[in-house]
């Protein structure tokens, strides 16, 4: 059976970036786009056509990941995966120049702050082109990963291999575990958060992840292959029980 790679969710960002407030993701309902998705990607379109920007082979795709700031700038967390980014130069290239151009980015709001956010949202230049169509929503043409047998198994197995670590660490707390179906259906980019600092908790995090040995089916974008977020909330005790 093949053994899956687990790499640890890195931000690459500058000293000032870290000492700046921003949340792991928007709170439930905000959008990081003023008018929403529709309208982020019909400003997209139109920015596209304006500038005559080429189009892309049907099969390049990019997803970047960002940080909407307080200030409304934009943050690029930075993706390690070169050879992806190669694959995929075109889509890549535009994702750059429109993190640079599009000017209606929204932070987060809690209690009445604006905070800055981590999001992400897909470019597939073709649909956004020569395929573009009123109303356009990405999301829609996505089948979401899948696990073996479902997520209620998922679930099942997390728990089983998960369960030494609450007992052990006495954890008692909201602790949300993220981490990337890849496009070739492994687990990566694992981590949670809040983070628990303790280096002996995160080996044993890494070890008991590394268990999970079954392949997911990747999520697509009509027929291309797309790494996908999967977040997993729980409040983590020494008698589990998730969200």
């Amino acid at each position: 059976m093949m053994r899956y790679r687990f790499y640890i969710f890195l931000f690459l960002l500058n000293t000032v970036l870290f000492k700046a407030q921003f949340l792991d993701e928007y709170p439930k309902g905000q959008r990081f786009y003023e008018g929403g998705v529709v309208q982020f990607y019909k400003e997209i379109n139109e920015y596209l056509i304006k500038n005559k920007i080429p189009e892309c082979d049907s099969k390049e795709i990019y997803q970047p990941r960002i940080i909407v700031m307080q200030d409304k700038t934009v943050k690029l967390v930075q993706d390690i995966d070169a050879d992806y980014i190669s694959k995929n130069k075109c889509a890549y290239d535009i994702s750059m120049d429109l993190l640079k151009n599009l000017k209606n980015w929204k932070p987060a709001e809690v209690k009445g702050s604006k905070l800055g956010a981590v999001t992400e949202f897909i470019i597939y230049p073709k649909d956004l082109i020569s395929g573009y169509e009123s109303g356009y929503n990405p999301y829609k043409n996505i089948t979401p990963a899948e696990y073996p047998n479902g997520y209620r198994a998922f679930d099942s197995d997390f728990v089983n291999n998960f369960k030494f670590l609450f007992r052990k660490y006495e954890l008692n707390d909201d602790i949300n575990l993220e981490f990337y179906v890849s496009r070739e259906g492994e687990i990566i980019n694992a981590r949670i958060y809040p983070e628990v600092k303790n280096e002996a908790f995160n080996i044993d995090f890494k070890k008991a992840l590394s268990s999970l040995k079954k392949k997911w089916k990747p999520a697509h974008y009509s027929d291309i292959p797309i790494k996908q977020r999967v977040a997993f909330p729980g409040k983590f005790s020494a008698y589990f029980r998730k969200k």
